[in-house]
Formats: structure tokens, sequence, C-alpha cells
């Protein structure tokens, strides 16, 4: 089988903030958006973490989220800062 190959990549910095009207917490991740050209979910963001530590509840340093495509991928990370607390910016 061969490996699949990368198609695009970018690597954006993505912020978030605390959702609280009284906070003016936010936690910023280096990430790496990975699109390839094959399998069942090509695009990956690899998240690291940088900056300071809020005192909210904090994400792990890092994860990786998988998706069929650019919509469902922004969907699952704001849900998945979401159950932390935050929102992205």
């Amino acid at each position: 089988m061969a490996k699949s190959k990368i198609i695009y990549e970018d690597r954006p910095t993505v912020y978030a903030k605390f959702n609280h009207p009284q906070s003016q917490d936010y936690i910023e991740y280096k990430s790496i958006i990975q699109i390839t050209d094959s399998g069942k979910q090509p695009i990956t963001i690899q998240l690291e973490f940088t900056g300071i530590r809020s005192f909210a509840p904090m994400p792990p340093d890092k994860h990786v989220i998988k998706a069929s495509n650019l919509i469902e991928l922004y969907v699952k990370l704001e849900r998945w800062l979401g159950k932390f607390g935050f929102t992205i910016r």
C-alpha cells in the first residue's frame, strides 16, 4: 500500500477565549493543518499549546483532530475547546 501524499499544509495560530463575560483569558495553540490525497479522514490538525497558562480549566498541551472536510474539522475543534469553556477567536 502506498503512503498518502500531503497535498496542502498550513501553520495557523489558533486563539481561544474563555467563555465568561468577566474573563479576559486567552489561550494560544500553534497548529499544523494537513490535507492528504487519500484516506477516510484526510484532513488533520495538530495542536500544540504555546503562550501563558490560563486560570480556567486548561485543555491538553497537545492534541490531534481528524476530519473528512474543513468544516467538520473546525466544528470538531470548536466542540473540543468548548468542553473546557473556550471559544475560537
